[in-house]
């Protein structure tokens, strides 16, 4: 076992480019992102006060809660995520799935992006069938 090499970490920092859910059936959503910590983004003050009790619930996996605390935390989250395009630049027109997708990918890294996938998937298969279920 070799200890990890430093160049190798910071590496991390450039960030992994990831297929996200698109934007409509013809757009596709491709970004560049890390995964910031979400216990560094309360200690750094990046979440907060006020929202920290939600940032823990998160952290625990809970999935109850107050659903405008919950979103105030995936933006902050999912902004600091987003390397490319920049959050200022799409804020306004990412979708829940997307934002979902973003906050589920800074926690558990791209397996967590399978679902979507598999949705998409589905969904397309649903429309070259001629069914108009969207997959669901």
């Amino acid at each position: 076992m070799e200890v990890t090499k430093i160049n190798d970490l910071k590496k991390l920092k450039e960030g992994e480019v990831v297929e996200l859910p698109y934007f409509d059936d013809n757009t596709p959503f491709t970004a560049r992102l890390k995964r910031p910590s979400l216990l560094t983004l309360c200690k750094a003050g990046t979440i907060p006060n006020n929202l920290l009790a939600t940032a823990q619930k998160i952290f625990e996996g809970e999935k109850k809660g107050n659903v405008k605390d919950y979103g105030e935390v995936l933006h902050i989250v999912v902004s600091v995520a987003l390397i490319e395009p920049k959050y200022d630049d799409v804020s306004e027109l990412l979708t829940d799935e997307q934002l979902t997708a973003i906050f589920n990918y800074t926690q558990f890294g791209i397996a967590a992006l399978e679902p979507f996938r598999k949705l998409r998937k589905k969904y397309l298969e649903s429309k070259k069938a001629g069914n108009s279920s969207k997959g669901k």
